[in-house]
């Protein structure tokens, strides 16, 4: 068995970076953008508010792309809430900054639209050098030569960065263990994390202690984080974006342990899932697709009440065994809140038959209403995701 490290979290309970803002400015954003005190008026209808619960990836480097202008009609109806940008949508720092300003002047809700990308440093990182920006280490390499203070002054650098590109969700850090804890050998497991250096360590702790900085700095800056790959991938020995991956005997209990302890701490703004199968809790669905992870295990014992993402649902692990409607009806019973739609063919390569849609808002609140009228979803459980949803946006309005 793995020892447990001590509960106590390694930092005191941070001042959290929005409270500056006020709690009146939070409830007056939310109020404009259909909480419970709006006016009957300013209420979202069920078609916006599914819209609002997804990020949608788009094609093009400029607001003028069709794929850009597919995403920006979106916007401006209230239908989609948020936008991924990957490295074939950056080109230099002033192309990347006209295009995420277009798209938030597009968002009719006080709300910000969420723009997002994965900028964790080394192998994955949207913004480096080669289109303008600067390169930063990846999490291994900044955890072996880096103390704590000079993380949190690479990750400062890094994240105000991205706040200055337009930016303000940031899929990071990664918590997932490098690998076992108790091998003597310290070898990294998985293929997509430990083995492409996205891990701080195999070390729970010392993946708290680095992660909190990269948390921090973004903080400074006013940008979302979201950990990842909840309930870890790190002891996972193939990987989600060719297929489905099962760690029903490689999983293990020490892998939650920097998750619990980020919540613990204050300091989960969200928590990415990822697409596992452990069969010893839910032998019918991965976790991004279900009821018994996020609920019982992220929410109700670790006490989790914000913003859960999926992974990309594009992903090969995803698309190979679930269809469209399947996949979006069952995030939302799962428990999700921001549903991923990458639209990028390099994350569906294994995904036979896929096609790239621009309309992931529209077309997710098609198959929502259809699926209600089925009795397979409640209106409930939309308006719960939406509620965790708009008090995180909310925040980061009032932060601005």
């Amino acid at each position: 068995m793995h020892p447990t490290p001590p509960r106590t979290p390694l930092h005191p309970r941070p001042r959290h970076w929005i409270q500056a803002a006020g709690a009146s400015a939070v409830l007056a954003l939310l109020a404009a953008c259909g909480g419970s005190d709006a006016p009957p008026s300013q209420q979202l209808t069920l078609e916006q508010k599914v819209g609002q619960m997804v990020m949608m990836g788009v094609d093009g480097t400029s607001a003028d792309a069709p794929g850009v202008q597919q995403a920006l009609a979106q916007v401006r109806a209230g239908q989609l809430g948020g936008v991924i940008l990957y490295r074939y949508n950056i080109t230099d720092p002033t192309q990347v900054r006209a295009l995420t300003g277009a798209l938030q002047q597009a968002n009719p809700l006080e709300l910000p639209l969420l723009i997002a990308l994965d900028q964790e440093g080394g192998l994955v990182q949207r913004l480096r050098a080669s289109n303008g920006f600067a390169d930063t280490p990846s999490h291994e390499e900044v955890a072996a030569t880096q103390t704590p203070d000079q993380a949190r002054a690479t990750y400062r650098t890094m994240a105000q960065m991205v706040a200055g590109a337009g930016f303000n969700f940031n899929f990071g850090p990664v918590v997932d263990l490098r690998g076992d804890p108790l091998d003597p050998e310290h070898r990294a497991v998985s293929p997509v994390i430990g083995q492409l250096k996205r891990s701080f360590s195999d070390d729970p702790a010392r993946v708290v202690l680095y992660a909190s900085q990269f948390i921090l700095a973004h903080r400074e800056a006013g940008v979302l984080t979201a950990l990842k790959h909840y309930p870890g991938h790190g002891l996972a020995t193939s990987d989600s974006h060719l297929g489905l991956v099962d760690v029903t005997r490689t999983a293990q209990p020490i892998e939650q342990w920097p998750f619990q302890q980020l919540v613990a701490g204050g300091m989960a703004d969200a928590i990415m899932t990822a697409h596992l199968v452990n069969r010893n809790v839910d032998p019918d669905w991965p976790v991004t697709l279900s009821e018994k992870f996020i609920g019982p295990q992220l929410r109700t014992r670790d006490g989790f009440d914000g913003v859960v993402v999926t992974d990309d649902l594009h992903m090969g692990a995803i698309q190979q065994h679930h269809s469209l409607r399947e996949s979006v009806v069952r995030a939302i019973v799962a428990g999700n809140d921001v549903l991923v739609f990458s639209n990028n063919p390099g994350a569906a390569k294994n995904a036979p038959g896929f096609v790239p849609r621009y309309d992931m808002g529209q077309h997710a609140a098609t198959l929502v209403r259809e699926a209600i009228a089925r009795g397979e979803l409640t209106t409930e459980q939309v308006d719960a995701a939406w509620q965790r949803l708009a008090r995180l946006r909310g925040k980061l309005a009032a932060a601005h």
